[in-house]
């Protein structure tokens, strides 16, 4: 069975008539019979009811009317979009290290849908090193990343999208909610789960690594994401140092400011020399 096959079918079905049909296919009649005959074969039943005057389908075609009738649009829609996709019409590929940060492309991706409603993004979320590479390559057209790690050796352009700073992420109800600022010996004194720094932006890093030769071995427990972090935080196994944008808005945890925490940027690095359309009217609507 072939899509050709569906559409003589559908175009029979729909003149009820054979004459017609080869007439709008550009064939002979008895062309449009084989074609019908070979279809009703390989179906094993029969999909007219036809004399030398009349056609009209049986129960059997009625119900595969629509079937193939729906076949027929959903193929011809996915080579649409797939000749689309080859072109470049309406695609934008971004790339993100983390996704607790996917947060923000909700609002950005929601009034470029709104522009151009046939969007197509490809989104990507991989670790610190593949999503610089795949950046670096020029694979992606643009990178929602902290400016403190920003890619090296690119003529790669940056847009602030939000300050941010490095937070203690609490489970709720922990005594230190109460403290307006925790200091380096307060957290010191917990368990402390760390996060890879690959996860986090370098200065987070930095103050994490500061901790950490402040702490018992003993105390601090390791693992390689933010969703992680957040797990065991929840489970009461810790406290944790996270860039606020990552920190999960919870019933289940609170935050609390660190001092010494630096200030961090985040935003999109792109390139200016980049001509996709796609991404110029979503660098329009972040500098709106």
């Amino acid at each position: 069975m072939n899509i050709n096959s569906l559409k003589c079918f559908i175009l029979v079905a729909e003149n009820l008539s054979f004459a017609r049909t080869a007439e709008a296919m550009h064939k002979s009649q008895p062309a449009v019979t084989k074609q019908i005959n070979a279809l009703e074969n390989e179906l094993g039943v029969t999909l007219f009811l036809r004399s030398p005057r009349h056609v009209e389908l049986t129960p059997a075609g009625m119900s595969f009317y629509k079937d193939a009738r729906d076949i027929v649009i959903s193929t011809e829609r996915a080579v649409e979009r797939a000749k689309k996709q080859e072109s470049g019409e309406n695609t934008i590929s971004l790339g993100l290290s983390n996704p607790a940060a996917l947060f923000c492309l909700t609002p950005l991706l929601s009034r470029l849908h709104e522009e151009i409603p046939d969007l197509r993004p490809s989104i990507q979320v991989l670790n610190h090193k593949t999503i610089l590479s795949l950046f670096a390559e020029v694979k992606l057209d643009a990178l929602f990343f902290y400016r403190e790690n920003a890619p090296e050796k690119t003529d790669a352009s940056f847009k602030e999208l939000q300050k941010d700073s490095c937070v203690c992420l609490l489970p709720k109800g922990h005594p230190f909610e109460k403290k307006e600022i925790l200091s380096l010996d307060d957290l010191s004194r917990s368990p402390l789960i760390v996060c890879n720094p690959l996860s986090a932006p370098l200065a987070t890093a930095s103050l994490q690594q500061r901790l950490l030769e402040r702490c018992s071995p003993e105390r601090v427990f390791y693992c390689d994401t933010v969703e992680i972090a957040h797990t065991m935080v929840a489970a009461g196994m810790g406290l944790s140092l996270l860039p606020g944008l990552l920190c999960l808005k919870s019933p289940d945890f609170s935050t609390a400011p660190i001092e010494g925490g630096d200030r961090l940027s985040f935003g999109i690095f792109y390139r200016r020399q980049n001509r996709n359309p796609v991404l110029k009217r979503l660098l329009k609507i972040i500098s709106s």
